[in-house]
């Protein structure tokens, strides 16, 4: 029976079951399968509530599902075990780890062909590996079958592929006894019918009725169980339902020819054509034209559907880029519910794979369109909520098996900003500086990372954090918990324990079940993370329960190897969020037998709509199938095959419409629309190109108050006077953003005191002078932690100033230093701290020359980090200098080491703002602690960072005295304080500084820190 999209297909198989059923056959005596598993659960619901009765079996399965119900059955009457089914990630690991076997030399792999061994680590060739065997098993072709192929065709990687499939068959034999690869399910059940006389009575004997629905997706190894079913039932019936022209599983071994003419192996019978399409005339128009482009396989007369009646829209719209595609789109649905009334649920956005959909995704949901739940697109190890999860199950095996005692500093820090820490940056900051602190003042010298790692095993103290702490609560709660329930005792796990026992352990611990479930129902793009957390930590913990009962007696590390191998997104059943009202944004695949009556087909672009390149090109498995099924074959033909492939999975796409259909692309100088609009809205004879499409923004309320906002200051007086009203009238609603109080341009500052009071002392460092000269804004946002933390390569110079200010010592001494204390850092492993360590080792060895030639010039270090203060009125001069030499004459000279990459202009030293203050604080005698002679001889920057060259590089700053204004610095630091004791900052523009300011985005100064 052969139907066009919407011709009541499946429909019509519901009541072919119901009307068997009412004719006085049981409903377990009709088989009803689908393609798909989501299709089966539609199905069977409809044709449950059609026959309205119970059944001792499903009435709608796949073929695979019924495949390993035979299997199953099968082992129960041998009194085996009952069989378990491969799932793609387990058949990657054993791929993985075979090749990784064969590359180490531990086993002798089959010799691959020159071409393809750079390929063989790589995870796209394991697909394509994959994709191989698997069409050689669906085939019925065993190991020797398709090497003798492949030496018959001068095939080398058939050669080879069918080496590995013996060994990839023996292996997994041995791993998994009773488990079998999807593939190869409907030929075992086969095999198993037709050698069993008991099996096929028990199993299929009294099966009187077989449908299959979508039958164009039928692949030969379930053409071949239809045959042995009808073989040993003669008196079942079987009726076949599809569209040759909807097919979307080709590239799974999917076959649209066996259901246009290769059914008749299965008997005699009529082919049927549903005559009537229910959709309306131009959505029908627009399938029938599509269907037009596919190679045809066999009878045609299903295109000729007649529609239902007039009516259904069609639109086609090009935008000029990705982002205004996403807007377009994100207007066009948000106009359709808000205007129309359509609901979420009745619209649908069908993009070609998962490279668009990213974007589009992020683009409706700020939009505030609802979108459903992504599919899986990673591996549940991945996942950045089960990320976390699988690092505690490592760490807490490792502390209760007695491998070790700390928590590895590295999984402290990932696990306390992961989602299940949740530790924000100023959170983690106030956390150092607390541990830090209580660490200097007990005379320890660890670093904060070290603490942090630390703390996460001491409860006692977790309360004493207060709300900063409330990460470190969490995980520390999670470690205890996990131990516990390990119940390991002289490092040997406890009787019973299992990974989804101690999992369960750690996930009640960790009390996000409510705040996460909490934020799923409030919706927006938070919701939709944690809703997609809370999937993804149901997903681990269903594989959790899977491995125990798969593998009794495993331990749970068994189970963290077999997640933490798999590099491919498996399939779940685990339960999932419900979609509710919500847009549907997914693949035609997914998209086939549904439809709403409102459908975005996105993305139609040239390159990836059609996608024309070659499925299974590497080593051939679509060739081996046109081998195998005695069809030409060679390059022309299989570029022909692909194209009608696309073609379909487009078919599928604007066949999904009932009454309104969008199809949008973007047309730029990096991307050009597909030839598919053409064909879905030909152009006029007089037009040479399609025009862009313009389109308004979102309809939002921001969107909306930023509009009207932007009227209020136009210069047509009638547009202001409206803008006026309505903004009034979304202010009365409490619409944020409408009420000119809101607004900051309007408002005055909170507070117009200045920082410091007019007897009040201000403090100036001198190392702050030059920052507030540059840009006083800056200063002032940074003085208050707009900088962040300090890392990288500010922590290194922190560790060369603290090892200087030891000693002059030799750089063989110095270094030892450095190597002792560069853990402390906590810098991750890797080439760039390397080469920063490289850096460090350098600035050690100029610090150790520069030791040497001081000395030979006859100075000598009076002091080290000597602290200074110096009033000047109101104004303290306060701070450290690095270093103070003295000559026995008495003259002093301030030395100031530098560890950055960059060094003022020569012209700038004489009046440089730092050294200036150091030597007024020389002069006026401000040095505490330090006899220092008030006889300055100038001061110096010594660069010992990247700005350093071969030799010694210093850059001399002569003494006050010299300068035409021997007063210039006095005045500079008074100038300066009380510049900084005022109550306006003057954001200062420039190049070098405003290109690295951390605090650009709340300057006046800069575009984006314009907008509040």
């Amino acid at each position: 029976m052969l139907g066009a999209p919407a011709t009541g297909k499946s429909t019509v198989a519901v009541e072919l079951v119901a009307g068997h059923v009412d004719d006085g056959v049981r409903p377990d005596q009709c088989l009803l399968l689908a393609a798909s598993r989501r299709g089966a659960a539609r199905l069977r619901d409809r044709v449950t509530a059609r026959v309205g009765g119970t059944s001792t079996e499903p009435l709608a399965r796949t073929f695979p599902s019924f495949g390993f119900g035979v299997l199953r059955a099968a082992a129960a009457l041998a009194g085996d075990p009952p069989p378990r089914l491969l799932s793609g990630p387990e058949q990657d690991v054993v791929l993985r780890e075979l090749l990784a076997g064969h590359a180490s030399g531990e086993s002798v792999g089959p010799q691959w062909p020159e071409r393809v061994r750079l390929a063989l680590p790589t995870r796209a060739f394991r697909a394509e590996l994959r994709d191989l065997l698997m069409r050689a098993v669906e085939l019925g072709l065993g190991a020797d079958d398709l090497r003798a192929l492949g030496l018959q065709h001068g095939r080398d990687e058939w050669v080879a592929g069918a080496e590995l499939l013996r060994e990839y068959d023996e292996v997994t034999a041995l791993l998994t006894p009773g488990a079998f690869d999807p593939a190869l399910i409907l030929g075992a059940a086969a095999s198993a019918l037709e050698g069993d006389d008991d099996l096929a009575r028990s199993v299929v004997g009294s099966l009187r009725l077989v449908v299959v629905d979508d039958a164009q997706e039928m692949t030969p190894a379930a053409l071949h169980l239809l045959q042995v079913l009808r073989s040993v039932s003669p008196g079942v019936g079987m009726v076949l339902l599809g569209d040759p022209d909807s097919a979307t599983q080709t590239f799974r071994g999917g076959d649209p020819t066996l259901l246009a003419r290769e059914w008749a192996v299965l008997g005699d019978g009529p082919t049927v054509v549903l005559p009537q399409s229910h959709r309306p005339e131009r959505l029908r128009d627009v399938a029938r034209s599509v269907a037009g482009h596919i190679g045809v396989v066999g009878d045609v007369g299903h295109r000729r559907a007649e529609a239902v009646g007039e009516g259904g829209s069609v639109g086609v719209h090009l935008l000029r880029s990705v982002s205004q595609e996403c807007g377009f789109i994100a207007a066009r649905l948000r106009a359709a519910h808000l205007l129309d009334g359509v609901p979420w649920s009745d619209m649908a956005v069908v993009v070609r794979g998962q490279s668009r959909s990213a974007a589009l995704r992020r683009a409706l949901q700020t939009s505030g369109v609802p979108v459903t739940a992504a599919e899986a697109e990673l591996p549940v190890r991945d996942e950045p909520a089960v990320r976390p999860l699988l690092a505690l199950l490592q760490v807490v095996s490792d502390l209760a098996l007695g491998r070790t005692e700390d928590v590895p500093v590295e999984a402290a820090l990932d696990l306390l900003v992961s989602p299940l820490g949740a530790a924000d940056p100023v959170e983690l900051r106030r956390l150092r500086r607390t541990l830090r602190r209580d660490e200097l003042e007990a005379g320890g010298g660890r670093t904060s990372d070290e603490l942090l790692a630390e703390v996460l095993l001491r409860p006692a103290v977790h309360d004493q954090l207060g709300v900063e702490g409330r990460s470190i609560q969490r995980i520390g709660r999670m470690i205890r918990e996990g131990v516990e329930a390990c119940g390991a005792s002289t490092g040997e796990w406890g009787a019973g324990v299992t990974a989804e026992g101690i999992l369960w352990a750690m996930w009640d611990a960790s009390r996000l079940a409510g705040p996460w479930r909490e934020s799923a129902l409030a919706g927006g793009a938070a919701g939709a993370r944690a809703d997609r957390d809370l999937d993804a930590v149901l997903a681990v913990l269903r594989a959790a329960a899977t491995h125990a009962e798969r593998l009794p007696g495993s331990s749970p590390e068994a189970f963290l190897h077999h997640v933490l191998g798999q590099d491919v997104p498996g399939d779940t059943l685990a339960a999932r969020a419900p979609a509710g009202e919500a847009v549907s944004l997914l693949t035609p695949q997914s998209a086939a037998g549904r439809h709403w009556p409102l459908v975005v087909v996105a993305g139609v672009q040239e390159g990836s709509w059609p996608d024309l390149r070659l499925r299974g090109s590497l080593l051939g498995s679509q060739d081996l199938v046109d081998v195998v099924r005695g069809r030409e074959g060679g390059h022309r033909a299989a570029l022909a095959a692909v194209r009608h492939d696309e073609t379909r999975l487009f078919h599928v796409a604007v066949s999904r419409a009932s009454r309104s259909l969008l199809v949008t692309a973007v047309r730029s100088e990096d991307e050009q629309p597909s030839p598919y609009l053409d064909v879905v809205d030909p152009l006029p004879d007089d037009a040479d190109r399609r025009e862009l499409s313009d389109w308004s923004h979102p309809m939002t309320l921001p969107a909306l108050v930023g509009a009207l906002r932007r009227d209020v200051v136009d210069s047509d007086p009638r547009r202001r006077g409206a803008a006026i009203t309505s903004l009034a009238r979304l202010a009365r609603d409490g619409v944020p953003g409408a009420d000119p109080a809101s607004w900051w341009v309007l408002r005055r500052p909170s507070d117009d005191r200045p920082r410091r009071g007019p007897e009040d002392p201000v403090r100036v460092g001198p190392s702050s002078i030059d920052g507030f000269g540059s840009c006083q804004l800056k200063w002032a946002l940074t003085k208050v932690g707009g900088d962040g933390p300090t890392i990288g390569q500010r922590d290194i110079g922190t560790l060369i100033h603290e090892i200087a200010a030891e000693g002059d010592r030799d750089a063989a001494s110095m270094r030892a230093t450095l190597d002792e204390r560069w853990p402390r850092l906590g810098l991750p492993r890797g080439w760039p701290t390397d080469h920063k360590r490289r850096l460090a080792e350098q600035m050690v060895a100029r610090l150790a020359r520069f030791f040497d030639e001081n000395s030979a010039a006859g100075w000598s270090r009076l002091a080290a980090e000597a602290r200074m203060r110096v009033v000047l009125g109101r104004v303290v001069l306060s701070g450290s200098v690095d270093r103070l030499d003295v000559r026995p004459t008495g003259e002093v000279r301030v030395i100031d080491y530098k560890t950055g990459s960059s060094k003022p202009r020569t012209a700038d030293v004489p009046r440089h703002a730092q050294l200036g203050a150091y030597q007024l604080a020389v002069e006026a005698g401000g040095f505490e602690g330090v006899d220092v002679p008030r006889n300055a001889s100038g001061a110096a920057l010594l660069h010992l960072g990247k700005a350093a060259g071969k030799s010694t590089s210093m850059q001399v700053q002569p003494p006050l005295g010299d300068d035409e204004d021997p007063k210039w610095a006095h005045d500079l630091v008074v100038g300066t304080g009380e510049l900084m004791a005022g109550a306006t900052f003057v954001a200062t523009p420039s190049d070098d500084v405003c290109r690295t300011c951390p605090v650009r985005t709340s300057c006046p100064a800069q575009a984006e820190g314009r907008a509040l």
